[in-house]
């Protein structure tokens, strides 16, 4: 909501799908921070392929252009321009994605890749099934009702079924090779050659390899400081 003076530019939007079916309209002084927002709590925000936006030279004009416009356009996901009753409303959930998080979420608990305990982010699970967070949040909600997860905090959900953190941790490694992998990437010789394979020659690279120094020929190499044995060495 903008608590910007009445008398201030004002942008009237729209918000358009890949078949230009209009999706929603709105007004604000600042459309870009507006579709900021959007992006955070609109489930249909995924579908959105393109964007105009009319200014207006004062918030009453823009708000008299929004209701002219609403009323003739229908956009397809605001509901001020219906008059049913709330249960006659089309759904305008992302009912595919929804499926792919909830199917795939439950199988990584299932398979234990989550400890007793953990915390998930409906923020981060949407990144990782290309979801709105909306969309994510519903998901996980409906693997709650199945046992798997429960809502701990707005957006937070603690994982229910699992190994022990630490036994998942230390699980088919060793103590000393799971600090390894942490703190280096590690290479052999071939992958480092076919990760670099048709760069550029002055493309820069770096890499960190535990007490040892490593060089290219043709690279030079700077003497590590005294006490800095181990860290990143340039080449």
């Amino acid at each position: 909501m903008s608590h910007r003076p009445n008398n201030e530019p004002t942008a009237l939007y729209r918000l358009y799908d890949s078949n230009d079916a209009l999706l929603y309209l709105g007004i604000s002084w600042n459309p870009d921070a507006r579709m900021e927002d959007h992006v955070k709590d609109k489930h249909w925000i995924h579908f959105v392929a393109r964007r105009t936006v009319e200014w207006y030279p004062n918030r009453p004009a823009a708000l008299a252009a929004e209701a002219a416009a609403t009323a003739i356009e229908k956009p397809l996901h605001d509901s001020s321009w219906r008059k049913t009753r709330v249960g006659s409303r089309p759904q305008w959930r992302d009912l595919e994605g929804r499926k792919r998080v909830e199917d795939g979420l439950a199988a990584e608990i299932e398979q234990g890749q989550h400890w007793l305990g953990k915390v998930l982010m409906s923020g981060a699970v949407a990144k990782r099934y290309d979801v709105s967070r909306p969309t994510a949040s519903t998901a996980m909600d409906a693997l709650q009702g199945r046992g798997l997860l429960k809502r701990w905090h707005y957006g937070r959900f603690r994982v229910l079924k699992g190994p022990a953190r630490k036994d998942l941790e230390e699980f088919d490694e060793t103590r000393a090779d799971r600090k390894l992998r942490w703190a280096y990437q590690i290479w052999t010789v071939a992958e480092l050659r076919e990760a670099v394979k048709g760069l550029p020659d002055d493309t820069l690279i770096s890499a960190r390899l535990s007490g040892q120094r490593v060089a290219i020929p043709g690279q030079r190499t700077e003497k590590p400081a005294s006490g800095s044995a181990g860290s990143a060495a340039p080449f």
